[in-house]
């Protein structure tokens, strides 16, 4: 039988990806709206190199799973708090992109497929969407991955977002907070390296990740602690 917990934890789960669904639902909006590519003083910088794209699939993705699994099992409270706030995070970064429509860096443009430079609301058939809700070849590479549709700057960094939630929440744990630190930089160095965003991108989720957190701690929306059987 599941206990009180459990039963709190896969209720947050669900309404997690649900928010990530309305949230991937209105990026493919914004991929109707083609956006100018603007310059980038860091990423002008930094060579390109997209030789490292298999690193979103094959290790950040998994490992980001691994990291829930790990707080659901030992830090169940923890892992429900990220939950709540990375579902808010997930909306608030829809309604960002959807806002402006901006195109995405230079380094990145050159590989934009042409069929989604004359992409439509038309084109928004269900097994698209399906496809895009439910990236279940994500794991290798196949042919669901989100990054094969969202070709559009996505403001802010949702993988910025997410491993900097990881170690906020977890900042008073060092047995999670180390490993997740680690993991958050590499996942920024990844994402600069291969200009999957605009610095831009990066910083600002940072604002808005904390910003969010204070919200919902402040009105006591979330707990430290662990959650009653």
């Amino acid at each position: 039988m599941q206990t009180a917990s459990q039963r709190l934890l896969l209720k947050w789960a669900g309404l997690h990806y649900l928010a990530y669904i309305a949230m991937q639902t209105m990026a493919l909006f914004a991929e109707t709206r083609r956006g100018p590519t603007l310059p980038d003083l860091l990423l002008d910088r930094i060579p390109v190199d997209r030789s490292f794209d298999w690193v979103n699939s094959q290790f950040w993705l998994p490992a980001l799973l691994l990291s829930l699994l790990l707080l659901a099992i030992y830090r169940r409270a923890l892992c429900i708090t990220y939950l709540k706030i990375g579902a808010a995070v997930s909306v608030v970064r829809g309604i960002f992109i959807v806002l402006t429509s901006l195109g995405p860096p230079a380094g990145v443009a050159e590989h934009t497929s042409e069929a989604m430079l004359s992409l439509s609301l038309a084109d928004f058939s269900p097994s698209f969407l399906m496809r895009q809700w439910f990236p279940v070849d994500a794991f290798w590479g196949g042919s669901g991955l989100s990054a094969v549709y969202l070709t559009q700057d996505l403001f802010f960094s949702g993988h910025t977002a997410t491993t900097f939630l990881l170690v906020l929440i977890t900042r008073k744990e060092r047995r999670f907070f180390v490993p997740f630190l680690v993991f958050h930089v590499i996942t920024v160095t990844f994402l600069f390296v291969t200009h999957e965003h605009y610095s831009i991108d990066v910083f600002g989720a940072y604002f808005v990740v904390y910003a969010l957190y204070h919200f919902f701690k402040e009105r006591r929306w979330i707990q430290d602690e662990h959650y009653p059987a």
